[in-house]
């Protein structure tokens, strides 16, 4: 066999290892491709999800555009319209993905929308979502509004304010002790002189006319006293020894005469006996109930010493506190007001405690009262057991005596009765107490007058269906808030209610005190954090109506014409206050909203009378004086303030408060912001016809989208985990994809 030749060995091994080398190249040119393929396709997938997103959040966004504009011009908040989400979203997303008209255009990305979904959830009727977008509205405004027209205002009388308050809560506790005090003293020193007077009786059957000595007569006088015994007693024991010494066959002269004296003195000794006896027991009866009187009054004077020491601790002026150390923009820091003088008033207070000497002294004397009684009762026991006997005559003188000065000392109006000299010192410690007492019946007198117009704006009766139908669709409506948002603080209690019209004059000024403690808190809590609370108050006279106060000026005048103002009182003339009170009646809001204003310029006129009557001396008749002076200078601020709509706030702050401003300080002190919420979220609904619990704030969309891959489906499909990523997902020659999107107003 022949051999091949060197030179062809070495070409067959050229063309083994050329066609080696063609297999290798094209196997490792084919594995470039594949990846290259594969990373081509990443990328389209990668742009496509890129792609995805932004159309996703195009289409919420798109949808969210259209919001409700009545709801944002009105009232500055942001609720999806009343179009159908789903078509907006479905019409962008559609033409978004539309192709180009251009029949040679080249698509890089053609994607091809599978399906969308949108939920509209967050409705603008819970408070929550309802109070954020309170809050994103009025955060910048209402901390300045709230600060320059309010507490500014108010800031440089909360030291006198706080003292006023102070001395009214005090004077007042202090007032009801010290007449109970005094009536319970008085009482003592009447059942003391009750004593001394039914003694009297028992003088009138010892001795009448008393006398220091007893003169002889005859039998046959009478006996009506036991004087009248004693001075027959020595022409009973003659004439006794006379017959006696008559023969016992002799006729014996005095015998009737003796008979009916003996009788008499008999008669009279149980008449005496009887009389003491009930006198006895009266007398213990009157004199411990004296002693409790006494043990009553003086528990009232510590009483009242334990409220003196209490007003300096006393916690509800703490705000006022809080409002002066506060530095808000444009205030100077000054005080306005005498607060120092109101002070001196309060420590004044001392006068009206009786001191330990005469408490003890007016207890002696009850003492020494019962011990007087037991002297005379000896005295007459004395009589009694010498009636009809020798020394008759010198007990009847002494128990006369006895009886007289008795009577003389606790039962005669005299020099010598002990409870006149007790009383008129009494009456010199309550030298004020008369003019206090004409003060506080023409304070009320004056509170009445005030009452009148309150009573004829709530009892306003006629008023047309109309008004009455808006409040009847309103409360249905609110309601409703309640119900939808029942779990967050909804409930269906009775509305809150303004301070009512105290028939009393001081609780009528304590109430209107409470109600500027209970503002003056408010502010500095205000001041010391911003709150939801803030947001929502000003949120309410921002946009919300209220009443024309102007309008009531007739009726200030003359009560009787409340009814010619029926129509004044509609829902939409009076909505701040609606969402303060919460009546569903016409003149319901507003007549409380004027008795509150009145509460508080009493309070404020109060703090000024305090100062005007200072020079007066005694704290009870400053207190009274200080009362009438708030109530005649309220009267004639919401006179003013019904011709003008505004009012100085005091004559040491010469500022203008207006009736919206009251209406602003009110709702803080009516703190219950859920029925705030669902009362506002009513009134839109009334207005626009728009209800809030419908209309979503957050929308989330869903978008599925895919594109067909271009090379080698089947490796891409092996390959598959390389693109699957959750929700994302190869599905043939073909890439889908998932997307979610939301947004908020």
């Amino acid at each position: 066999m022949k051999r091949p030749n060197k030179k062809n060995r070495i070409m067959g091994r050229v063309r083994s290892s050329d066609g080696s080398v063609s297999i290798f190249l094209i196997i490792a040119l084919s594995m470039v491709f594949m990846f290259v393929a594969v990373f081509i396709d990443y990328a389209r997938v990668a742009a496509m999800k890129v792609q995805s997103e932004r159309l996703a959040r195009a289409a919420v966004r798109s949808v969210m555009s259209s919001y409700d504009p009545q709801l944002q011009q009105e009232y500055g908040l942001y609720a999806f319209g009343d179009s159908s989400g789903d078509f907006i979203m479905g019409k962008m997303l559609n033409e978004s993905l539309s192709p180009g008209e251009r029949g040679d255009a080249f698509h890089l990305l053609p994607l091809e929308l599978d399906s969308s979904g949108l939920s509209l959830e967050r409705p603008l009727g819970k408070y929550n979502i309802f109070n954020r977008q309170i809050s994103e509205d009025m955060k910048y405004k209402a901390p300045i509004d709230f600060t320059l027209e309010l507490v500014n205002k108010f800031k440089p009388l909360s030291q006198s304010m706080k003292e006023a308050s102070n001395a009214v809560d005090v004077l007042k506790k202090l007032r009801k002790l010290y007449d109970k005090r005094e009536e319970a003293l008085d009482d003592m020193l009447a059942k003391q002189r009750k004593a001394g007077e039914i003694v009297e009786a028992l003088s009138k059957l010892i001795m009448n006319p008393p006398g220091s000595s007893i003169t002889d007569t005859s039998l046959g006088g009478g006996i009506r006293t036991a004087a009248d015994a004693a001075a027959q007693y020595n022409d009973y024991v003659t004439k006794s020894e006379e017959d006696a010494a008559r023969p016992s066959d002799e006729e014996k002269l005095y015998t009737d005469l003796i008979q009916s004296y003996l009788d008499g003195v008999s008669s009279m000794s149980i008449t005496i006996s009887l009389k003491v006896e009930k006198i006895r027991k009266e007398q213990d009866k009157l004199l411990n109930d004296a002693n409790e009187r006494w043990e009553e009054a003086q528990q009232l004077n510590e009483e009242m010493k334990q409220v003196i020491k209490d007003a300096e601790n006393r916690s509800e002026t703490e705000g006022y506190d809080q409002v002066t150390r506060d530095n808000t923009p444009g205030s100077d820091g000054s005080n306005a007001g005498d607060a120092e003088m109101i002070v001196s008033i309060r420590q004044q207070a001392e006068k009206l405690i009786h001191s330990e000497e005469l408490l003890n002294g007016l207890k002696s004397e009850i003492s020494t009262q019962k011990s007087r009684w037991d002297a005379v009762d000896s005295q007459v026991s004395g009589l009694l057991a010498s009636m009809g006997g020798s020394g008759m005559m010198g007990s009847t003188i002494r128990a006369s005596s006895s009886v007289q000065d008795y009577v003389r000392k606790y039962g005669i109006p005299g020099n010598d009765n002990i409870p006149d000299r007790e009383l008129a010192m009494l009456e010199q410690f309550r030298s004020s107490d008369k003019e206090r007492k004409a003060t506080e019946k023409k304070a009320q007198m004056k509170l009445k007058e005030a009452a009148k117009v309150i009573n004829a704006i709530g009892g306003s009766s006629q008023q047309s269906n109309e008004i009455q139908e808006q409040f009847r669709e309103l409360q249905r409506y609110y309601n409703g808030s309640l119900t939808f948002n029942e779990g967050q603080g909804g409930s269906g209690e009775a509305p809150i209610k303004g301070k009512a019209l105290d028939n009393d004059p001081y609780d009528a000024g304590k109430s209107s005190m409470d109600e500027m403690d209970s503002a003056y808190g408010s502010m500095g809590n205000m001041l010391n954090g911003i709150r939801d609370e803030l947001f929502q108050n000003e949120y309410a006279v921002h946009y919300f109506q209220h009443f024309d106060i102007t309008r009531l000026e007739e009726i200030v005048r003359n009560p009787a014409s409340a009814d010619q103002l029926s129509e004044e009182f509609a829902v939409g003339k009076q909505e701040v206050e609606y969402i303060l009170y919460g009546f569903h009646n016409p003149a319901g809001n507003v007549a409380a909203a004027y008795a509150e204003i009145f509460a508080s310029r009493l309070a404020i006129r109060t703090m000024e009378g305090f100062v005007v009557n200072s020079k007066m001396g005694n704290p009870l008749l400053i207190l009274a004086a200080a009362i009438l002076y708030g109530i005649e200078k309220a009267i004639e601020d919401m006179i003013q303030l019904c011709q003008k709509g505004s009012i100085q706030l005091s004559k040491y702050v010469p500022v203008e408060i207006t009736y919206r401003d009251h209406l602003r300080m009110f709702l803080f002190i009516h703190s219950n912001n859920e029925k705030k919420m669902s009362r506002m979220l009513a009134l839109i609904r009334l207005n626009t016809g728009v209800n809030p619990a419908d209309r979503g704030t957050y929308a989330s969309g869903e978008i599925v989208t895919g594109i067909r891959l271009w090379f080698l489906p089947g490796i891409t499909k092996a390959l598959g985990s390389v693109f699957d990523s959750g929700t994302d997902q190869v599905e043939g020659n073909r890439y889908v994809v998932t997307r979610n999107a939301d947004f908020s107003y």
